[in-house]
């Protein structure tokens, strides 16, 4: 197909010294610091020869250009500056960088070595050879100073946290004259650590009744002065109980020959319960006999044989009044009903009020409640409508007249059967939007064509369509659109009317072609 000419903007950062990403990035991908001026290649080390990788990262990148990091020189130099004859010359570092200086300017001091070194407190004297001025270092302090000889401590000197890892001698015995001076335990009488007492366990023997205590012997390590010593306890428990069924008391023994006793007097151990009744009446009076499995019979009077002897019902307060035979009145307002039965109405419909506040149905109107479905031939909501469920429509069009929509399935597809196959009409299928190239009537669409059918205006404009193998499959449809620009990177979706609003870049122009490579 015929390639237009396109612009390529490649990674960029313009932070001097910017940390080179280490990932996300493919082999072979460039990457520029405009800061610092230096093209950089990702890539790995294979390769003859070896390329040199760059030091930010150490790994991974390659610069291209002059700013070359540990470059290596295959053969010798042999021009520097313009100079040509290198006899007798060196490169001499300076503050504007390498320069050529000749090897006789340079100095017999430059040969110069340590002759030896002398130590006063907190200096150290280097001396250097040919009577070179001597070298003095202030040392005030060592940081993770590692010594692998002997170390002799000698004066007043003061060391703070030392920390010794194999084992640490002092050889010299207390004098007793500073309170905080080491002492060589060797050098002290009657000191051993043998001497160290401590408890080591103990012996239990336990107790089987009062009179015999519980005791712990403990053991040591050592002799304890007094020792060694016993832990006594005691172990009291209950042993046994007797229940005196004529006092109802229960006396608890325990093994040191004392007792308790609890009173079970209040506490009713018999299961006593109903087990039968009879209603007998005389008149309207009437007696309730219970009968219990004790034999024992409770008699509850004044029972009266209440029966209803009216129902009315007042409309203007839906409030339906029961009457009885003692003079009771019951009133009782409804606000719904359920349960009733109308024979003027037909099984499946859904029931509402019609004329004249009569309740009524109809065919159009039905519900299904095996399935749990409302069928309703016309629904005019003047009002918000919510939906928890799915919505579907098997009319012939669906109009929504809404100044906004919003949609949360992230794909929606177009061109949709669920039960057979749609590739005869996918041809053409897409979007419209109505007079989107700003004129009466000027459509805009995004619709998919078949690019065997594509012609244009000239020769270098249209692609050859022999490279189209057939009508069907991705690689032989397209999207077609009326509109010349497609723009992105904008920071204002929103056309204001005036120049400037829309900021992004234009990816497409008008008869460009964007290669996607090989296949």
């Amino acid at each position: 197909m015929a390639i237009r000419n396109t612009r390529l903007v490649i990674k960029n950062s313009v932070t001097p010294s910017q940390t080179l990403p280490s990932s996300g990035i493919l082999q072979g991908e460039g990457l520029v610091n405009l800061g610092d001026g230096i093209l950089f290649f990702s890539g790995g080390t294979a390769g003859s020869p070896t390329w040199v990788q760059s030091d930010n990262p150490t790994s991974g990148y390659f610069e291209v250009g002059s700013n070359l990091y540990q470059l290596k020189i295959r053969d010798k130099i042999i021009s520097y500056s313009g100079v040509t004859n290198l006899s007798g010359k060196f490169l001499s570092g300076t503050t504007s960088g390498f320069v050529l200086a000749d090897i006789s300017d340079i100095a017999d001091s430059v040969d110069s070595y340590t002759t030896g070194a002398t130590w006063n407190p907190n200096i150290l004297t280097i001396e250097l050879n040919n009577g070179k001025p001597n070298v003095n270092v202030t040392i005030d302090s060592f940081t993770a100073l590692t010594i692998n000889g002997n170390l002799d401590v000698t004066g007043t000197e003061t060391v703070n946290d030392l920390t010794i890892t194999g084992t640490g001698l002092y050889n010299t015995t207390a004098t007793g004259t500073n309170p905080n001076e080491i002492v060589n335990y060797s050098s002290l009488t009657g000191f051993s650590l043998i001497n160290d007492v401590y408890v080591t366990g103990n012996t239990l023997t336990p107790a089987t009744d009062f009179t015999n205590t519980q005791q712990a012997l403990l053991e040591y390590h050592g002799t304890p002065i007094g020792g060694p010593y016993v832990i006594d306890t005691l172990d009291t428990f209950t042993t046994g109980g007797t229940y005196d069924n004529n006092t109802a008391l229960i006396t608890f023994d325990k093994n040191d020959g004392s007792n308790y006793t609890v009173d079970l007097s209040s506490l009713d151990l018999n299961d006593t319960f109903v087990t039968g009744g009879t209603v007998s009446y005389v008149g309207p009076d009437g007696t309730l006999t219970l009968t219990r499995n004790d034999n024992v019979d409770i008699t509850i009077t004044g029972i009266t044989d209440v029966a209803v002897t009216g129902f009315s019902y007042n409309p203007s307060t839906n409030t339906f009044t029961i009457t009885d035979n003692d003079g009771g009145s019951y009133p009782a307002q409804f606000t719904s009903v359920s349960g009733l039965s109308f024979s003027n109405l037909t099984q499946g419909r859904v029931v509402y009020v019609g004329t004249g506040g009569l309740l009524t149905d109809e065919a159009g109107f039905t519900y299904d409640e095996n399935t749990n479905t409302l069928g309703v031939e016309n629904i005019d909501a003047s009002g918000d409508v919510t939906i928890q469920g799915s919505l579907t429509v098997f009319g012939p069009s669906v109009s929504a007249f809404t100044s906004n929509l919003y949609v949360e399935d992230p794909n929606i597809t177009l061109n949709y059967n669920p039960t057979g196959s749609t590739t005869v009409t996918s041809v053409n299928a897409g979007l419209t939007i109505q007079d989107g190239n700003g004129v009466s009537s000027g459509d805009v669409n995004f619709d998919i064509v078949r690019m065997q059918n594509l012609t244009g205006l000239t020769s270098n404009e249209v692609p050859s369509v022999s490279e189209y193998t057939g009508l069907t499959g991705y690689a032989n449809r397209g999207f077609i659109t009326q509109l010349n620009d497609i723009i992105i990177r904008s920071t204002d979706v929103t056309d204001g009317g005036s120049a400037g609003d829309i900021n992004g870049v234009r990816v497409l122009a008008e008869f460009d072609i964007l290669s996607g490579g090989f296949y």
